[in-house]
């Protein structure tokens, strides 16, 4: 009974372990896969029991405990925190088998081997190691850390890892030794002969994965070597369309800098041209509208450069806004004006992304639109503003819309600025009037209807949208000088309501450079001023002494306005203002000195002096009216992108509008064709038909079957032997002889030869001789006939070729079967 009591308590005591290990299995696989994710804040624990504990979990033995650990110093880098002391702990994981845990130790590593560069060394081997390891992944990764840990005493090291990896029949490994270019040449430049020698070992890849990063690399080491783009430039064209987006972005730069300098400018005379084309031309079923100096101007393309433009076409209906740009900049810089119209649509499309890619786009739009606004007038509507549009946004719209302003459209952009103005927004308000103003300069033919617009938002009460109306109309009087007495008029009248300084500095300014036309009007004006003189902003009084300057020069005898015009000039003597009181001081001396009696000159004698003085002053005085009232330049509203047009469209440099660091500008177009003939030396291994079509396109990337005249191997091919029908040839000699009717060959003789005397056989022969030159003149005819219905009908063809080899085989085989000997023909294989 005892035994049976010990074995039961073993027994217990052996269940209980064993749930206790089930137990902690099933806890680590709930780690493992990640159910604790809840709880991953605890990895941010910065106390320092817990940072003690970290070398203890890099130190174990369990792959677990030491991803925790390494997962807490990424945790603590993330932080911006030192880890730095658990480098030598960090560096004896590098090793590990577990690919997670090498992949957080190579982050590790990434972080702290500037710092550390001696025990960074240490890992070298390994990671030379790894470079022959059979998992791709960890070939790639082992040259990705090693190239970027920055040691400058391993740039050769990592020079022959980049060598060797040139060479891996992985692409990925590739393009990844193609990204440690660029690092190995920014922490050693004196590699850069050898580098720039593996480039071109890479410019010989014939994968679309690995080519983007190859020219990325090419950009950052040798952007100037064309030379090596010769012999690649037809396979980076046909490539272009089956990378990755990024590459596409950094090939179609490349090969935007190679088409400046190997082709000619397809618009020679461009400003003429546009100038003379009306912007429907594009746009119009009929082609009237072109003149003679479009179709002198007629530019033929070379091949390459068609070919570099139609390989970049399919591209701009890309997701990605970044490689629909740089598409832009390609028509854009190198199509023919002719063609540019088909990068329209597709940038408007990039409209409904995110703001700050349209404020890019929109930016590049603008910039486009102040040398060829044609491309964008059919997409007025797609410029207005949204209630949701950013501040930025609306400007850049508003500045579009004034750019692609034409005869056709005015009135709907006009109606669309009407409704800007009522925006409660006084910046977006004022905006929308600055863009009814530049619509006016731009088509002086509107500049009425734009006046009478903006006369009526002199009642508006919206300060802001009145003094802005105030400051526009100054300017469309400016085209306009006659007939602006009535305008004026209304202006004073509005005087009082106006209280932004602006605003009253402008209608003063036109009150005294009209002054001719405003006999009545403008003397009161001075006075109501002059009461007001003390009260007003500087830049108002400064137009009020000019006032009564220019009303003085018209009617110098007029005592009133001399009486004025002094009482002004005293209360800016005292001005607080310097420059109000310089300005009174010049205009003192140059007017009201002339009217002062001549001084007597003193016992020195100086009456010549004097004399000579009031000549002077005389000439002044007959000029005085030409110098105040001289008719001033009307002003020329420029778009604020008007300066962007000397940036590359795409390019950060134009956003910012202003030169950065690391912008190259665009090369100038070559005045002679350059020879094309290097780009001939190469035999491209590069086939289209194997690479993924995009887009749906019917002129680029179609799968073309390959058609031959003549079958193919044709004295490999294999006889092939039925063994139904071997077996049922004798039942079925009726059937056999009926397709053999049909197949043009005569059978019936066949039959009957073993039952023949040996006297007849020479007979035979000589008949069967016969009867088979029939027969192969026969075929020979029947081929003539089947070759010619070939590019015709090649199904009914292949159906009759198909019946004509299995009659043969049936012939082959009745006559084995009958032993009638060898056989004289081969079976005519399709």
């Amino acid at each position: 009974m005892s035994d049976y009591l010990s074995k039961a308590a073993a027994f217990a005591q052996n269940a209980a372990k064993l749930s206790k290990k089930v137990s902690e299995g099933i806890v680590e696989n709930a780690r493992e896969f990640g159910l604790e994710a809840t709880s991953s804040g605890h990895y941010f624990d910065t106390s320092e029991e817990k940072m003690r504990d970290i070398k203890r979990q890099l130190d174990s033995r369990h792959d677990r405990e030491k991803m925790d650990g390494l997962k807490r110093l990424i945790a603590m880098i993330s932080k911006g925190r030192d880890v730095s002391e658990f480098f030598p702990d960090v560096v004896k994981n590098v090793a590990s088998q577990n690919l997670e845990i090498r992949k957080l130790v190579y982050i590790y590593l990434l972080r702290y081997a500037e710092q550390e560069p001696d025990l960074a060394l240490l890992s070298i081997n390994t990671f030379q190691k790894d470079l022959t390891d059979q998992n791709q992944l960890i070939r790639a990764m082992a040259l990705r850390v090693m190239s970027g840990i920055r040691v400058p005493v391993i740039s050769p090291i990592v020079l022959l890892a980049i060598k060797k990896c040139v060479t891996d029949l992985s692409a990925y490994v590739r393009k990844t030794a193609a990204h440690a270019i660029p690092k190995c040449y920014s922490l050693d430049p004196s590699q850069k002969d050898a580098l720039v020698d593996v480039i071109t070992t890479l410019l010989k890849d014939n994968s679309s994965f690995t080519i983007g990063s190859v020219i990325m690399a090419f950009n950052e080491v040798c952007p100037h070597r064309f030379d090596l783009i010769h012999p690649h430039f037809r396979k980076l064209c046909r490539m272009l369309i089956d990378a990755d987006e990024w590459g596409q972005v950094a090939i179609i730069g490349l090969l935007l800098r190679y088409a400046r300098t190997q082709f000619l400018n397809p618009n020679p005379n461009e400003p003429r041209a546009i100038k003379k084309k009306k912007s429907r031309a594009f746009y119009s079923d009929e082609d009237s509208e072109k003149t003679d100096d479009s179709l002198e101007n007629s530019f033929i393309l070379d091949p390459d450069h068609e070919l570099l433009l139609r390989s970049c076409l399919p591209l701009l209906q890309s997701r990605n806004s970044a490689v629909v740009l740089s598409v832009a900049k390609i028509f854009y810089h190198l199509a023919p004006v002719e063609e540019t119209y088909k990068l329209s649509r597709p940038l408007v499309r990039l409209l409904r992304s995110h703001r700050e890619i349209q404020y890019v786009v929109l930016a590049n739009i603008a910039t486009m639109a102040t040398q060829r606004p044609h491309l964008f007038e059919p997409h007025l509507q797609q410029f207005f503003v949204r209630s949701t549009d950013s501040a930025f946004i609306r400007n850049l719209k508003l500045e579009i819309m004034t750019l692609i302003a034409t005869e056709n459209n005015i009135t709907v952009l006009l109606r669309e600025l009407q409704e800007y103005v009522k925006s409660p927004n006084k910046e977006f308000a004022t905006a929308a009037i600055q863009a009814i103003g530049r619509c006016a300069i731009g088509m002086p033919d509107m500049a009425e209807s734009c006046l009478n617009g903006l006369m009526k938002l002199l009642w508006s009460k919206n300060d802001a949208v009145v003094a802005e109306s105030v400051v526009v109309i100054k300017r469309l009087l400016q085209l306009r000088p006659q007939d602006n007495a009535d305008l004026i008029i209304q202006l004073t009248k509005a005087l009082d309501q106006i209280t932004v300084p602006m605003a009253r500095a402008s209608i003063f300014w036109l009150v005294g450079q009209y002054a001719q036309n405003l006999e009545k009007v403008a003397p009161d004006v001075l006075r109501n001023s002059a009461k007001s003189f003390i009260n007003e902003d500087d830049i108002v009084k400064l137009q009020i002494i000019n006032l009564g300057a220019k009303l003085y020069s018209l009617n110098p005898t007029d005592q009133v306005l001399n009486l004025l015009f002094q009482y002004v000039l005293n209360l800016a003597r005292y001005d607080l203002n310097y420059d109000i009181r310089d300005r009174a001081r010049l205009l003192r001396g140059l007017i009201l000195k002339n009217e002062q009696k001549d001084i007597t000159s003193d016992n020195r004698g100086i009456e010549e002096t004097q004399s000579s003085d009031s000549i002077k002053s005389s000439i002044l005085k007959e000029n005085l009216k030409q110098i105040l009232l001289c008719e001033k330049e009307a002003p020329s509203e420029e778009s604020p992108s008007a300066g962007r047009d000397r940036f590359t469209i795409g390019s950060m440099a134009l956003v910012l509008n202003h030169s950065i660091p690391g912008y190259e500008p665009l090369p100038e177009w070559p005045t002679e064709k350059p020879d094309g003939s290097a780009r001939n030396n190469l035999d491209e291994t590069y086939s289209q038909s194997q690479a993924v079509k995009g887009f749906g396109s019917d002129s680029f990337g179609v799968y073309t079957p390959s058609v031959y005249d003549k079958p193919l191997n044709t004295n490999n091919r294999k006889e092939v032997y039925d063994l139904d029908r071997f077996y049922d040839s004798e039942n079925s000699s009726d059937d056999d002889n009926i397709h053999a009717k049909a197949s043009g060959l005569r059978y019936d003789s066949i039959g009957d030869e073993t039952s023949e005397n040996e006297e007849d056989d020479d007979e035979e022969t000589s008949d069967d001789d016969e009867s088979e030159d029939e027969s192969e003149s026969s075929e020979e005819e029947e081929e003539s006939s089947v070759d010619e219905e070939t590019n015709e009908e090649e199904t009914s063809m292949e159906e009759e070729e198909d019946d004509e080899e299995d009659d043969d085989e049936q012939e082959l085989l009745l006559e084995k079967t009958r032993g009638k000997g060898k056989v004289q023909e081969t079976p005519k294989s399709r």
